[in-house]
């Protein structure tokens, strides 16, 4: 009777530290919502910051993989060979991409930077901007001494020395904010480097990790989910990898309208900033932006400089021929989305999550539908057995 009655008051005791710690946890969350969220996105940024490298050579190696096995179908059979055809496809995969990106890095350089800084290095623009960031610190200490030298009354040096502060705070937070994007680009590179490695081996060892995922899911489920499972991540990516050749083909489109139109136009360059278009094409709103800064420095740099805004003036009319009636009819009909369902989903993104969110509205859209269908389906299907 005796251990009866301790096992008993054991047990409610543990419910009542239970019940308070959960209080006490419950408490903490509701009132120190914001620091919790806080801490929370600090911690995730830090292990995104950590896997970055990771993510990036999935990505790669995800875009990569298609042009991979049609480099290894083509050794295999007009080729005829036998004998680790995989590696060999996969360099020739990466000889290919880095080729066309040394030709295109190539190409803005010549079109831009050799336009601009025919003699100069790197170690003389960057001690250029030194001396700009130099004389502005100089420049508005100069005004700040003018002012007090100044017989104004106290009231308006006090608004004038304001209004310098504050114009002095502004520009201070842009040259920091352009010093931490030359950063930033620097940490994308060496994530994108390191990135590289591991999408050659993810690509290389592509067997070992489809064979590492079955085995791997198939001890967390049965059967018939890890087929279903499996079913569902194939059509995700047949939805990702219809978007991304909606995409390739708008630009490719968009580009070569827009090649021959400055060509028509007789800009120099006319190739080149027509196919820099296109690429910038892949970012809504921002994009046609980007196209048109290559139109504008090469324009004021030719001999008539009005042809910078006959170029704009074309490349904007193209960015809204595109917006209107390519891509809508392009993208949607890869996705299977209508053109309205499409322009509703890029703006719903861009309102959500800017420029990240446009571009990956599309897919997004595509996934949902999928899912739709498939619980539409599935209701419909039980409806019937039911009658």
């Amino acid at each position: 009777m005796r251990n009866k009655l301790d096992r008993v008051y054991i047990k409610y005791v543990l419910y009542i530290v239970l019940a308070t710690t959960l209080i006490f946890i419950s408490y903490n969350v509701v009132f120190n919502f914001k620091q919790l969220f806080s801490n929370i996105i600090v911690i995730l940024k830090a292990s995104i910051s950590i896997i970055m490298p990771l993510i990036i050579g999935c990505i790669i190696a995800y875009l990569l993989y298609p042009l991979s096995k049609i480099i290894d179908s083509f050794l295999v059979k007009r080729l005829k060979l036998k004998y680790k055809t995989r590696l060999i496809s996969i360099v020739l995969t990466y000889i290919v991409v880095i080729l066309l990106f040394i030709m295109l890095v190539y190409s803005i350089y010549a079109m831009i930077g050799g336009q601009i800084s025919s003699n100069e290095t790197l170690s003389v623009i960057f001690a250029k901007i030194g001396d700009y960031i130099k004389r502005y610190n100089e420049l508005f200490d100069f005004v700040n001494k003018k002012i007090a030298q100044s017989g104004l009354s106290i009231d308006i040096k006090g608004y004038l020395s304001q209004a310098i502060k504050q114009v002095y705070s502004y520009l201070s937070l842009s040259i920091n904010g352009i010093i931490s994007l030359f950063a930033g680009i620097g940490n994308i590179i060496l994530n994108s480097f390191i990135g590289v490695f591991i999408s050659f081996y993810l690509l290389k060892d592509y067997d070992f990790f489809k064979k590492l995922y079955f085995n791997s899911v198939s001890l967390l489920m049965k059967e018939s989910k890890f087929k279903r499972l499996n079913k569902t991540i194939f059509e995700i990516n047949d939805i990702m990898s219809s978007f991304i050749r909606g995409q390739l083909l708008d630009g490719l489109i968009v580009g070569l309208i827009s090649s021959v139109g400055l060509s028509i136009l007789g800009l120099d360059f006319a190739f080149l900033i027509g196919l820099t278009a296109g690429i910038a094409n892949i970012i809504p709103y921002v994009g046609p932006l980007i196209g048109c800064i290559p139109a504008i420095i090469i324009g004021i740099l030719s001999p008539n400089p009005i042809m910078a805004l006959w170029a704009v003036i074309l490349l904007l009319a193209v960015q809204q021929l595109d917006s209107a009636i390519i891509s809508p009819k392009i993208v949607g009909d890869s996705m299977g989305l209508h053109p309205i369902f499409v322009i509703m989903a890029i703006t719903i993104g861009g309102s959500i999550a800017g420029i990240m969110g446009m571009l990956l509205s599309v897919p997004i859209a595509g996934i949902i539908k999928l899912f739709l269908i498939k619980v539409i389906t599935k209701h419909t299907d039980d409806v019937s057995s039911e009658v």
